[in-house]
Formats: structure tokens, C-alpha cells, sequence
């Protein structure tokens, strides 16, 4: 009895493994790097305790949003893809993609009205990341996809923003908007 426990055991374990792995293969992750690889020597003014939360994956159940900002090297995506990484290998699906990239899409969805269906795909996932807001600046219309992607997904999913500009700056980064961004529950960290 106790061996085939112990191999219904290790067969459990090998089967997490592959879907986790299946998970990551199509996470859109840019490369694999956990917490453990993260050198806060290099960045103190990074708040472990809230990194540490973040990787309880609490704020996923709890569908808030994370953000991460600061200058461009300080280890946003890094902490970004560690703890999409634990999320995937905890059963929690998670989707990488730039801001760029992200309005690119979707832009391309709308014009071929296929935008609530790009939606409806974006929010399949519990926990997605969306890199580097404000590298480029976006014109009013993605401007406005990218609200319509923000809003589809407030409190009903998890998503962590990581951008090189403070919140006062994300103005700049879209051309005149009449919108604002809805107040963000969950967390925020300052890497200088």
C-alpha cells in the first residue's frame, strides 16, 4: 500500500510540474528568473516585506493590482516575472506583455471589431503583467484601448504595471485624455 501511495504520489507531482511548465511556456514571459535570483543588496530602497506579500499571491485572490515603479535597471520586471512564476507553478495562469505591444494588439482587434473578444482573452487570466508603461508615449486612441483594458480587468482581476514613470508622469504618456485611471488597491513600491 505504501508503494503505491508513494507513486500516485510522485505521478501527482509530475503532472503539476507539466502544467506548470505549459503554463510558462505560453506566459509570454521574457526569461525566467525567480525571487531567490533578486538582488536587493543592489536595490535596499525595495521594501522585502512587500515583495515577500506579493509572493503569497494574496493579491490575486484578493484581485488587486500591483504596480512597480522606478528608473529603467532597477529589477521591476525581474520582481514582476518571479512572482508570475509562483503563480504558475502554484495552478494561477499568468500572461506577460508590454504596454506597447499590449495596445498594438488591441488596436488591431478593434479594427477588425475584435476587441471584446481580445478582452474576453486578456481576462481568462488571473494575473497578467504589463510592462513598461510609458517607455513610449501612446496617442489618444490607444489611449483609450488601454483604459478600456484597465477597466474590463479592475476588481475582477490581478494585474502588475511596472513603469519608469511616477504616476504624475503618466499623463505625459498618453496624449490628452479626459479619463483617469481608477484608484489602484494593493500595492505600490518605489525602487530608486
Amino acid at each position: 500500500m505504501e508503494v503505491l501511495d508513494h507513486l500516485l504520489s510522485e505521478e501527482v507531482k509530475r503532472q503539476k510540474s507539466r502544467h506548470a511548465e505549459t503554463r510558462i511556456r505560453y506566459s509570454g514571459v521574457p526569461f525566467r528568473k525567480t525571487l531567490n535570483q533578486f538582488d536587493f543588496s543592489f536595490q535596499p530602497s525595495i521594501d522585502r516585506k512587500l515583495v515577500d506579500d506579493l509572493m503569497t499571491l494574496r493579491f490575486i485572490h484578493n484581485r488587486e493590482n500591483a504596480v512597480f515603479l522606478g528608473p529603467p535597471g532597477v529589477g521591476k520586471t525581474h520582481l514582476s516575472v518571479a512572482i508570475a512564476l509562483q503563480a504558475m507553478q502554484s495552478g494561477i495562469p499568468a500572461y506577460y506583455v508590454s504596454a506597447i505591444k499590449l495596445v498594438q494588439t488591441m488596436r488591431k482587434d478593434w479594427e477588425l471589431s475584435r476587441l471584446q473578444y481580445r478582452l474576453a482573452t486578456y481576462n481568462r487570466f488571473p494575473l497578467m503583467i504589463v510592462d513598461e508603461i510609458g517607455y513610449l508615449p501612446l496617442g489618444k486612441e490607444e489611449a483609450n484601448l488601454f483604459f478600456q483594458f484597465v477597466s474590463s480587468r479592475y476588481e475582477h482581476r490581478s494585474t502588475i504595471y511596472t513603469s519608469n514613470k511616477s504616476f504624475s508622469e503618466w499623463g505625459k504618456t498618453w496624449e490628452t485624455m479626459s479619463w483617469h485611471l481608477p484608484s489602484w488597491t494593493g500595492y505600490c513600491t518605489t525602487a530608486q
